[in-house]
């Protein structure tokens, strides 16, 4: 209850109230914490003195930033981390605005690679390189030197994720899927979408075609395999199609509806962001899983009712939940939510329901 009180207070006297719910999940709270103990060790591919300097920090200018990459490091937190596909993203906030962030593709020497894989999603590290010229909008960096500073543990006690390798068979042998936006920004420019497990950075030359999507749009794709990079792998929509992107389910326009969905209970640990478990249910739209988190932001009271109600299901059934990438799963415990949806940004992590009130959870399974 403290923590969600802790919430509560940051959630009523932030200026940037109405774009809350538009963060990773919910429950943001204005602080880094330490989850624990973790099995896995730090890395460093160099002896550095990592300095963190928030002056340089402060509205996330390139310049500056790209100042702390060349001397004592660029400090930040791992976005993400494939290690199949050698896919990593560097997410670098402001000191005190939260929703200020920028993120970076680091390109690891071949000779840290197995450094690079003992990285994990939330764990905080300093990168000492250079930025790589490339002709996409997304900033790439040539790493130089890699240092872990805080190792993120939220899922160290289950077994490891296994990602599919690379690109899976079925899309080297076609050229169309349908798959879901895991990323968009730079008005389109930037894009990376998800099929199945593998999350594939797209090449677009421009941005008329994609700068209308939103995360968690479900497209259908007509693509080129770029043979360049090849790690990780990269697509490029197919030029000579009438429509090279198709939103086949809009997000945004389920926005403010009413609407009942189920789907298997989700949770996602508390992180360095998020100081309270989030829960979620995992919801098939078109042959492709959406997460939808269950959230309150009108009772306190309700609200802690309904985290409580949903980690008591969880405990119930917690020893059967699996590892699903940078969530837990609990494959055996199927959840009903009505509310009302809410997705306000193209940016948004997740979909969220807004429930009023317990009733309007069901346990189906």
């Amino acid at each position: 209850m403290a923590a969600l009180k802790q919430f509560w207070r940051s959630l009523r006297s932030s200026p940037y109230l109405k774009l809350i719910p538009a963060v990773v999940g919910v429950l943001l709270v204005f602080a880094v914490i330490t989850s624990g103990a973790s099995t896995r060790e730090s890395t460093e591919t160099q002896d550095n003195n990592c300095a963190y300097h928030p002056e340089a920090y402060e509205g996330l200018n390139p310049a500056a930033l790209e100042g702390e990459l060349t001397s004592t490091g660029l400090i930040g937190r791992i976005h993400g981390a494939a290690p199949e596909a050698q896919l990593y993203v560097l997410s670098v906030r402001e000191p005190n605005n939260f929703f200020a962030h920028t993120e970076y593709s680091l390109i690891p020497r071949d000779e840290d690679i197995p450094s690079f894989q003992q990285l994990s999603r939330h764990d905080l590290v300093c990168v000492q390189g250079k930025v790589q010229q490339n002709p996409s909008p997304q900033t790439h960096i040539a790493v130089e030197g890699i240092q872990t500073l805080d190792i993120w543990s939220g899922l160290d006690n289950y077994p490891p994720y296994q990602h599919e390798q690379g690109i899976p068979d079925e899309l080297k042998a076609g050229d169309r899927f349908v798959g879901k936006v895991h990323a968009i920004g730079d008005e389109g420019k930037v894009l990376v979408v998800e099929y199945k497990d593998a999350v594939l950075p797209v090449f677009v030359r421009s941005g008329d075609v994609t700068k209308d999507l939103y995360r968690g749009d479900i497209v259908r794709l007509a693509y080129r395999i770029q043979s360049w990079p090849d790690r990780p792998p990269h697509l490029q929509l197919d030029p000579t199609a009438d429509t090279p992107i198709e939103v086949i389910s809009s997000i945004a326009s389920w926005d403010g509806q009413t609407k009942s969905l189920s789907g298997q209970l989700v949770k996602f640990p508390r992180s360095p962001q998020i100081k309270l478990d989030v829960y979620a249910i995992a919801v098939q739209t078109k042959g492709v899983k959406r997460y939808f988190t269950l959230v309150n932001f009108q009772d306190m009271d309700q609200f802690q009712a309904i985290l409580d109600k949903l980690a008591a299901i969880w405990e119930d059934n917690q020893d059967a939940a699996v590892n699903g990438r940078n969530l837990l799963i609990e494959p055996n415990v199927t959840i009903e939510a009505t509310g009302k949806i809410n997705m306000i940004s193209a940016e948004q992590a997740n979909p969220q329901i807004l429930l009023s009130s317990l009733n309007e959870l069901r346990q189906l399974q």
